[in-house]
């Protein structure tokens, strides 16, 4: 008869006290007996090291190819600012990302995208060695130290390995630095839970509030830090809601300060039941195969996996969030994939749950070592043509602003005018920021004042009464706004295109990714 394990995932010891969590029943003699022995660490730190040189060559290749998108921009931008300027804008404006713009602004020099895209290949690659160890760790008890290192292992492949990762770890935002943070804080909390040491405890409790200013959204993962306490002994969960308790309470000032600028995610919407799927979908690598394999390994490890308590880890930080964002959502939006890549590693660690299964007592290791090489050589192959998708130059990250600044400064003539429409909050004017040089040649004539001045993210613009002084006299004028038709956001813009309908008459339109530049000339 195969043997059964509890949630708690622990090996057979003698009945527990009041207020623990039945052990693990004993396997038969003829089966493979627990390994109750500690483990050998040379063999984890080898694989820990192969983890981290395996992210580091994923994550950094073709780093700089994908031009970067608006929201990169203005990290350049801000982060390039002196730290009182920083302090001023974040005070009204993206207090968010305050953590990553001065972590952008203490590298050394003036910031390029390249540098800000390290700081998250180097968050993301550190991530893998510490899934792996959670992995393990979670995983242990109920199988031992060889099937359980192979399961840690296998959670870190499908890290690296996973397309939906690739795209966030070579972004110029702090998601990549939350998912190590969301990641830290769940090792910690097990690694607490299992050795009782109060050094750990306290930076479980220290990663809370960091995790919160990095990407408030990730504190979802506490959901599943909750689970694994209610399966754990009653100290442990004494000790693990205090720890928690005390870091969410030191996190609540920067929380009540972040809700004081909600209108900064005005622009999201509720999300639709499609919306979710897609997520999914793009998720796991936006590959039906890919959603195939995932739903089945899911599937079998639901069925017959002994580790329980990874399952359950895994399934609430690697597949709840999802449907829990898109519900809170219904309500109050704050659905955008961007803001659920700390997810990644609970389902990662969800999907190796299946390398525990046993379908028979024989062969144990060499069936968990086969399940491991085909999960993480199917979701590779899977996902290997979006890999080379989120390295594009031009649509990698979904916006080519390089292409555009090249563009202007190409074909633009010094004494030129530059507009912007719309303007205003679709920051289409950071492009100036980015790239100043392809715009030194022309003149911004609705801009009133540049964006460090103002404390702003683009600047201040003129009123429209004004539009009309700041445009005469200009014979040549380029527009640069999205693709398709003119958008007309406020009465600034109305007045623009106004004055641009009555004394110019459009000449050229070059379209790049989500991008126009078309040029006017005076009649």
């Amino acid at each position: 008869m195969t043997s059964e394990v509890s949630l708690s995932s622990t090996p057979t010891r003698p009945p527990a006290a009041a207020g623990t969590v039945p052990g693990a029943r004993r396997a038969p003699s003829a089966g493979p007996a627990v390994d109750a022995a500690p483990p050998r660490r040379l063999p984890d730190v080898l694989v820990g090291l192969g983890a981290v040189a395996a992210a580091l060559v994923v994550f950094s290749w073709r780093l700089s190819t994908p031009s970067p998108w608006r929201d990169e921009a203005v990290t350049i931008a801000v982060a390039n600012r002196s730290a009182v300027d920083v302090w001023r804008l974040v005070q009204h404006v993206d207090l968010v990302h305050a953590p990553f713009y001065f972590l952008v602004h203490a590298l050394p020099g003036p910031a390029d995208v390249g540098d800000a895209r390290w700081i998250s290949v180097v968050a993301a690659a550190l991530t893998a060695p510490l899934l792996f160890g959670l992995g393990r760790r979670l995983a242990a008890p109920a199988v031992g130290a060889g099937t359980a290192r192979l399961t840690g292992a296998a959670a870190a492949a499908l890290f690296v390995a996973m397309p939906f990762v690739s795209r966030y770890a070579q972004e110029a935002r702090p998601y990549a630095v939350a998912t190590l943070l969301a990641t830290a804080a769940t090792y910690l909390l097990v690694r607490a839970g299992t050795g009782h040491r109060r050094a750990t405890w306290a930076a479980y409790a220290l990663t809370l509030p960091l995790l919160v200013a990095f990407n408030t959204v990730a504190a979802l993962v506490l959901v599943a830090h909750a689970g694994w306490l209610l399966a754990a002994p009653a100290r442990v969960r004494r000790r693990g809601a205090a720890a928690a308790a005390a870091g969410l309470l030191a996190a609540a000032p920067l929380v009540l300060a972040q809700s004081r600028q909600s209108e900064q995610v005005a622009f999201l919407e509720r999300p639709t039941l499609a919306e979710l799927g897609s997520h999914v979908v793009f998720a796991l690598g936006s590959s039906a195969v890919a959603v195939v394999v995932a739903a089945l390994a899911v599937a079998l490890a639901l069925w017959r996996a002994r580790a329980r308590r990874l399952l359950l880890v895994g399934l609430l930080w690697g597949a709840l969030p999802w449907p829990l964002l898109w519900a809170l959502s219904q309500l109050q939006p704050f659905w955008t994939t961007r803001y659920l890549v700390f997810v990644a590693p609970g389902t990662c660690l969800l999907l190796a749950a299946v390398v525990t299964v046993a379908l028979t007592r024989r062969h144990r290791a060499a069936v968990a070592g086969a399940t491991a090489a085909l999960l993480v050589a199917g979701l590779t192959v899977t996902g290997l043509h979006m890999q080379f998708v989120f390295r594009d130059p031009e649509i990698g990250h979904a916006e080519d602003l390089r292409g555009t600044a090249r563009y202007v400064a190409e074909h633009a003539r010094p004494g030129d005018g530059l507009l912007f429409v719309p303007d205003g909050e679709y920051r289409y004017r950071v492009l100036t920021q980015l790239y100043p040089q392809a715009f030194a040649a022309l003149d911004d004539v609705a801009l009133d004042e540049p964006a460090a001045a103002s404390a702003t993210l683009v600047g201040r613009t003129l009123p429209p009464e004004r539009l009309a002084q700041a445009v005469a006299g200009l014979r040549r004028v380029w527009v640069v706004g999205g693709t398709g038709r003119v958008v007309t956001a406020t009465a600034a813009d109305r007045e623009t295109v106004r004055l641009l309908d009555a004394g110019y008459q459009l000449v050229s339109t070059e379209e790049r990714r989500a991008f126009s530049v078309r040029l006017y000339v005076a009649r």
